[in-house]
């Protein structure tokens, strides 16, 4: 069970004041959807403890779906902060509601109460990392990089340093082994992993100018 798993399982215990009161003795029964999505390797986004790191990525969770989250969760504005907290209050209650294949919220709650992989986060905001094969992109998307080394340093990707390699396909192969993996993690609003991924890996990173 991941350290986050486990939080959850604190949090849920004592409950926060950010999250909402979770009853433990529910919680931790083995019937309630939060211990049941646990079990099945999900992290809820309450297991997210410091109060600023939570607040972002509620917000970015709204904000990733607005219209179907508003309509699920029964929400009318558009603030994605404001969003954010209307979705933590509807995930806190039904975390706390008993699991079953055929509750009516369970394919909602597995897309908006849980942490999701970067992969996921991409395919929210139409982008994706590159086929192997997308040789033209993957090198439109390298220069790219390259000329804006105050946004995004070679350093960035494991295994590249400095102005890069002579040979580019070699960065190329580490770039691409970087971003394989990276798909993977999970995504945090408060992290910059994300964002190096989309300018790295994607065709839209091609268009992400340098800082100014």
């Amino acid at each position: 069970m991941t350290h986050l798993a486990k939080g959850a399982i604190a949090a849920a215990t004592a409950g926060t004041a950010a999250t909402g009161a979770y009853v433990g003795s529910t919680y931790l029964s083995g019937t309630s959807i939060a211990n049941q999505l646990v079990k099945d390797k999900y992290t809820p986004i309450s297991s997210i403890s410091n109060a600023e790191h939570s607040r972002q990525q509620w917000a970015a969770k709204f904000e990733s779906d607005v219209q179907n989250i508003k309509t699920l969760i029964g929400f009318s504005g558009d603030d994605k902060v404001q969003g954010g907290e209307a979705l933590e209050k509807w995930c806190s209650s039904k975390l706390k509601e008993n699991y079953s294949e055929t509750h009516p919220s369970l394919a909602g709650i597995k897309k908006y109460c849980v942490i999701r992989n970067i992969e996921s986060q991409l395919a929210r905001q139409q982008a994706s990392i590159l086929a192997d094969s997308d040789t033209d992109k993957w090198t439109a998307t390298y220069n790219k990089r390259k000329s804006t080394t105050k946004r995004s340093p070679l350093s960035q990707v494991t295994g590249l340093t400095g102005s890069g390699s002579s040979q580019p396909n070699d960065d190329l192969t580490k770039i691409k082994n970087w971003c394989n993996s990276k798909a993977k993690d999970s995504f945090y609003a408060y992290e910059d992993t994300y964002d190096r991924v989309y300018n790295w890996c994607t065709e839209k990173g091609a268009s992400v100018e340098e800082l100014s």
